[in-house]
């Protein structure tokens, strides 16, 4: 091979394992599982106090202002590189 498609074949390759660490609905998931600890299907503001990271944009992702956060607004939230560092 060329040298040229060896950097192409890497970068590619780095592409896609970088992809593939940021998969936000599994993490959603994962995230809410993890700080849901009364299981309600939320995380409330008291929950997030558990992750730095979540409750520092907490108010960001709660679009509908009532003090927790669904499932949907956390699939809807651009917070992907947050949940991949909590992993």
């Amino acid at each position: 091979m060329k040298p040229v498609e060896n950097a192409f074949y890497m970068l590619l390759t780095i592409t896609a394992i970088q992809v593939g660490t940021m998969m936000p609905a599994y993490a959603d998931e994962s995230l809410l599982a993890s700080l849901d600890d009364d299981m309600d299907g939320y995380i409330s503001l008291k929950e997030a106090v558990a992750d730095t990271r979540l409750l520092r944009i907490f108010s960001r992702i709660d679009k509908n202002g009532d003090g927790m956060l669904s499932a949907e607004e956390l699939e809807k939230s651009d917070y992907s590189e947050i949940i991949t560092m909590n992993q």
